[in-house]
Order: structure tokens, then C-alpha cells, then sequence
């Protein structure tokens, strides 16, 4: 075999086997192998256990079977790790879809790399291969002093996955920081669609943004302000509850004012009775606010459900309620170019979402 052939040869591997040809030399680490937890963005890590779920197994008796489904979706969990390699490898196994008609693969079911050095936050484009193990390859790489944060997918499940590194680089997993996160309940939009890749959810900006862990409980379709659900942020000592579930609860038949009532005083109770100290922030729909959209009725059922929300959140402050407080539409500030279906955000009304809960969060905290 003359060198012509043999490079044709190595290439036409590479092009079967993906990143499996380069293993030789690899060491390659597992999360799940750790003697602590090292997923993180769950809620209650030791009710979960070592899985890559986002509620624990007691749950599932407790929530909807749909409920249940989606929080086994990895939106808003991540891995953090220091390495000095220049080439960083990643394969995983999922379970459910790995794209959508309005959200490419590798929002769905890839991954996004970030490293946080020197006070601000740098991306690694990564090469990809959606086979039956998807993989992702982030090479050239300048050697780290930072820590690495691994984004997983945010509309399927993981089975397993490994980081690799070439056997001459170091490698360690970071522990998850103890600080008090910021915990959301909402609908696809919180969870992450139609964001292009997982890094650019809403949830994972303001995180980044803030240098702060967040949580993410958005499940598709299925926000809806439900006690367990509530019952679960309760348990988790935060810095801020977001309850964004009103994209979910806009159905006049479904969910009349008093039916939205009951479920918004019943959510305000008993957060405030669990964790009086923690703020809650109601947050209207994102929606209904862009009058150049064109569709004047999914318009006004978007402003109907948020106008409801705002006369709530008017009667509970009249009756003295504390530490709450109001997202609005109009600050939220969609416009024509925020959505891919004048409801869903894409990467730039993502950026839109994070950037105005963000102005909302450091007024509540008196920050700059």
C-alpha cells in the first residue's frame, strides 16, 4: 500500500469509527463513576442519585407520567471539569429525540462547551457526529487554567457518557459549588426550546451571566404550576424562585382566572411558608407583547393569561405579601425577531429572556 493509499485509507476510518479511532491514547472519565455526585443543575442531588434525571425516583409516583418523562431530559444540567489537554473528546448515548422541526440536533440532543477563566466565559465549538453513540470533538484548545463547564442536551435523556483526554493530560471533575441556586419553573421556553445549542437556553445564559448555579424545571407543555413540582423547589434552600409557567396555563377553558389563581396563591403560600427568606418572581408570558406579529388571536390569549397574572400579583402584594415580585411582557421586550414560531424563542430571544430576568435580578439584590 503506497502512502496515497494508506492516508485514503486512515481517512475513510476516521469517517466510520468518528472519534473511536483516536481512543487509543485516551483515558476517557465517567460523572457517574465519581464517589460524589458531579452533575449538576439538579435540584436535590442526593434524592436523584447518580443518574442524569433532574427529579428523584420518589417522584414519579407524585407527578404526571409526561412530568415524569421530561424530567428525565438533561435541560440545564452541566459537568464541570479542569483539564490541561488541547483536544477534548466527548461520547454519549440518548434516549428520545435527537431533533425537531424548529430545533436543530444540536439543541435537542448535543452538547455546548464553555470555560470560565479570568472572569469571563469563552465557547469551544466542538465537531459532532450524530450516529447511535453521538460524539463531540473540541480540538486546538489552549491549555486551561479555568474550569470547563459541559453542557448536556435539553430535549432528550443521556444513558451514559464519558469525557476523554489523550493519557498525558491531567484531569479532574469539579465538585458542584454549595452557593444557593436559582430555581425556575417553566414550560419549553425555560427548558430550552428552540435554542440552537444548550448553552443558549435562557436559564444556562442567566447562569453564566450572573456566575451563578441555576436549576432548571422547565418541562415542555407541561409548566403548570403543580404542587409536587412546587414541593420539590421548596426543599431546595435558593437564592431566587422563577415561577415562568404561564405560557402553559393561557387556556380560558382549562384555566380560568379563579383556576389560575388557586394555583398561583397555592405556589406563593408555599414557597413562602417552606423558605420565607427566598424571593419569588412571577414572570408573564414572553409572548404577546410584539405587535408585529401576525396573529392577532394567539396575541391576545398570550396578553389574556399575562394580564390575569399581573392583576394576581397586584392582590397578593394588597394583601401583603412580601419578597415577590413581577416579570413583565413588555420587559421581557420580544419582538418579530425573538421566536421561531411567534412563541418559542430562538438564540436571540433567549438572550432577550436572560438579559431581562437578569436587570430584574440585580434590583432585587441591589447589585449594579
Amino acid at each position: 500500500m503506497n502512502l496515497q493509499h494508506t492516508k485514503l485509507f486512515l481517512f475513510f476510518l476516521v469517517l466510520l469509527f468518528g472519534c473511536d479511532l483516536v481512543s487509543a491514547q485516551t483515558v476517557w472519565h465517567n460523572p457517574l463513576n465519581e464517589s460524589k455526585d458531579m452533575v449538576q443543575g439538579i435540584a436535590l442531588p442526593a434524592e436523584v442519585g447518580k443518574n442524569f434525571g433532574r427529579l428523584a425516583a420518589n417522584t414519579k409516583d407524585l407527578v404526571r407520567p409526561e412530568v415524569w418523562s421530561l424530567s428525565q431530559n438533561t435541560a440545564g444540567l452541566y459537568i464541570e471539569f479542569k483539564t490541561n489537554a488541547q483536544k477534548i473528546a466527548v461520547r454519549y448515548t440518548t434516549v428520545g429525540m435527537r431533533a425537531m422541526p424548529h430545533m436543530p440536533s444540536t439543541g435537542v440532543s448535543g452538547l455546548d462547551l464553555f470555560v470560565h477563566s479570568k472572569d469571563a466565559w469563552a465557547w469551544s465549538p466542538g465537531q459532532y457526529s450524530f450516529k447511535d453513540t453521538v460524539s463531540y470533538i473540541f480540538d486546538n484548545l489552549p491549555v486551561q487554567k479555568g474550569v470547563y463547564r459541559l453542557y448536556l442536551p435539553l430535549y432528550c435523556g443521556v444513558k451514559w457518557l464519558e469525557i476523554g483526554v489523550d493519557t498525558k493530560h491531567a484531569f479532574e471533575f469539579v465538585l458542584p459549588e454549595e452557593e444557593q441556586p436559582i430555581v425556575i419553573y417553566g414550560t419549553s421556553i425555560a427548558q430550552g426550546g428552540c435554542a440552537s445549542r444548550p448553552g443558549l437556553a435562557w436559564p444556562a445564559i442567566l447562569g453564566r451571566n450572573l456566575n451563578q448555579p441555576v436549576i432548571n424545571l422547565g418541562f415542555s407543555g407541561n409548566g403548570r404550576l403543580e404542587k409536587p413540582i412546587i414541593d420539590v423547589m421548596a426543599k431546595v434552600k435558593a437564592k431566587l424562585y422563577i415561577l415562568d409557567c404561564i405560557p402553559n396555563l393561557g387556556s380560558k377553558t382549562l384555566y380560568p382566572e379563579e383556576e389560575l389563581r388557586k394555583r398561583v396563591y397555592a405556589a406563593v403560600e408555599e414557597l413562602q411558608l417552606k423558605q420565607p427568606n427566598t424571593p419569588i418572581l412571577l414572570a408573564e408570558h414572553s409572548g404577546g407583547n410584539d405587535y408585529q406579529l401576525l396573529d392577532s388571536a394567539k396575541n391576545e390569549g398570550f396578553r389574556l393569561s399575562s394580564a390575569i397574572l399581573n392583576k394576581l400579583y397586584k392582590e397578593l402584594i394588597a394583601k401583603g405579601k412580601k419578597n415577590l415580585y413581577l416579570l413583565t411582557t413588555k420587559e421581557i421586550g420580544f419582538t418579530a425577531n425573538s421566536t421561531v414560531d411567534g412563541a418559542h424563542p430562538n438564540d436571540i430571544g433567549m438572550m432577550e429572556n436572560a438579559l431581562a430576568v437578569e436587570k430584574v435580578y440585580k434590583k432585587i439584590f441591589k447589585l449594579k
